[in-house]
């Protein structure tokens, strides 16, 4: 196996090896997120209300939604591809129908005649027929009652697919596109798959300062460390990342004079493009990224600075982080690790966290800004390394790794529900490593 040296700044030029690759340096632009982001009318009918509009020069406080009416009897369409999450009943509502979609979306089919006609837990696809035009519910006469939310907020933006008193044609596009809203999920493991196996692995500085590839075997288990390059001693805060939404694994590091350099991931492994993204990143405490932490669709990375401030560092989806800056909050400076990552697979990323007491707690991601923690765990103070957020025995959700200090690596599976399970054994003998990742 050869040993590739980055020697300093000679490394912008030449990095771009991974276990004996050389993918060229000239390669094409970097894809595009997979999405279309564009919903289809539901029904046909005249637009008679809009959220908080009544489409006559009155407002309708309170009202969430679009009403098209005068097409009673007729097909209700899935306005994008999802899962069916509810099929109910309500005074209010009379038969109605939500439908959960990637990118944090809701969308909701009102005073349908009948229940639904797919059940929940079902998948369905943009167009697809899921219920009849019909007044049940609070309505005075026949007509689709459609909302749109994300993230547990009314998404108000839909008003501007729709013109009041206007007629529209069900399966018609919108002419609006929602960000983040995908066909597609991302995947679990493409941010962290180095080596372009579909595998998840880990990537490691071991004690003579050698970055090491540590591939995993899809199953939880980890193959024989192969060495990337040497010199990564003063490196912090390895990163997975796929930045440039290309569905390859980027590496992110912060070298010891603080700049943040980006190397983006090649087709089958290694990594064919190099960036200097920022200075002033030495200094943070934590630094993750793996998930869509704003709920555009693009990934981002987290960064808690020194005074315990965590920002949101939007990507752009082109190996930058040029889009708007979050901050979420302060007081992270209290927690020992992060990691994140979508840990209970509604299409926004979450994040793991240990406090210093060890206490594991739970924040879900509400695009832009996370719940209210929960304690999911204890003990968890004993560990020397945590990472994650990614897919690493291939059960479809993502997991936690983790380094106790007798040098013990363990893998926490996750659930799908932002908890995790029983740990496994994945090996012995991995106090070495500086950093894991």
């Amino acid at each position: 196996m050869p040993r590739w040296r980055f020697t300093g700044l000679a490394m912008l030029a030449t990095v771009a090896v991974l276990i004996g690759i050389i993918p060229s340096l000239t390669t094409a632009a970097p894809a595009s997120a997979a999405t279309d982001g564009q919903m289809v009318y539901p029904a046909s009918g005249t637009i008679q209300s809009r959220v908080g509009d009544g489409c006559r020069g009155t407002s309708r406080p309170g009202h969430d939604g679009i009403d098209i009416s005068g097409q009673g009897g007729t097909p209700i369409l899935a306005a994008y591809d999802g899962v069916i999450k509810t099929r109910a009943y309500s005074s209010g509502y009379g038969y109605y129908v939500d439908i959960q979609h990637i990118g944090g979306y809701v969308t909701r089919y009102a005073h349908m005649v009948s229940q639904g006609s797919v059940a929940p837990g079902v998948r369905v696809v943009r167009g697809q027929q899921i219920g009849v035009v019909g007044s049940t519910g609070n309505s005075t006469g026949a007509h689709l009652h459609f909302e749109v939310w994300r993230n547990g907020s009314v998404y108000t933006a839909v008003n501007n697919g729709f013109v009041c008193l206007s007629t529209v044609t069900r399966g018609k596009p919108l002419p609006l596109v929602f960000p983040g809203l995908r066909t597609v999920p991302i995947s679990p493991v493409s941010s962290a798959d180095f080596n372009g196996d579909g595998k998840a692995d880990l990537l490691g500085i071991a004690g003579d300062s050698d970055l090491q590839l540590l591939a995993g075997n899809g199953s939880g288990g980890l193959l024989p460390a192969s060495v990337i390059t040497s010199g990564w001693g003063l490196y912090r805060h390895l990163t997975h990342t796929d930045l440039n939404a290309d569905g390859r694994a980027d590496m992110l590091a912060v070298r010891s004079d603080g700049l943040l350099e980006y190397y983006a991931g090649g087709a089958g492994g290694g990594f064919d493009r190099y960036d200097r993204l920022e200075l002033g990143w030495y200094d943070m405490l934590h630094v993750a990224s793996g998930a869509d932490y704003s709920g555009d669709g693009l990934q981002d990375v987290l960064g808690v600075s020194a005074s315990g401030v965590l920002t949101i560092y939007s990507g752009d989806g082109s190996g930058t982080l040029s889009g708007p800056r979050i901050t979420v909050g302060s007081g992270w400076d209290t927690m020992k690790f992060i990691a994140g990552g979508d840990f209970n697979g509604d299409g926004i990323g979450d994040i793991m966290a240990v406090s210093k007491d060890g206490t594991l707690y739970f924040y879900r991601g509400l695009g832009g800004r996370f719940s209210a923690r929960v304690a999911v765990g204890a003990g968890w103070g004993s560990f020397t390394a945590f990472t994650g957020g990614v897919d690493y025995n291939g059960d479809k959700h993502v997991d936690i790794v983790a380094r106790n200090a007798a040098g013990n690596l363990y893998l926490y599976p996750g659930d799908g529900t932002g908890r995790l399970k029983a740990n496994t054994l994945i090996g012995s003998g991995w106090g070495g490593y500086s950093q894991l990742e």
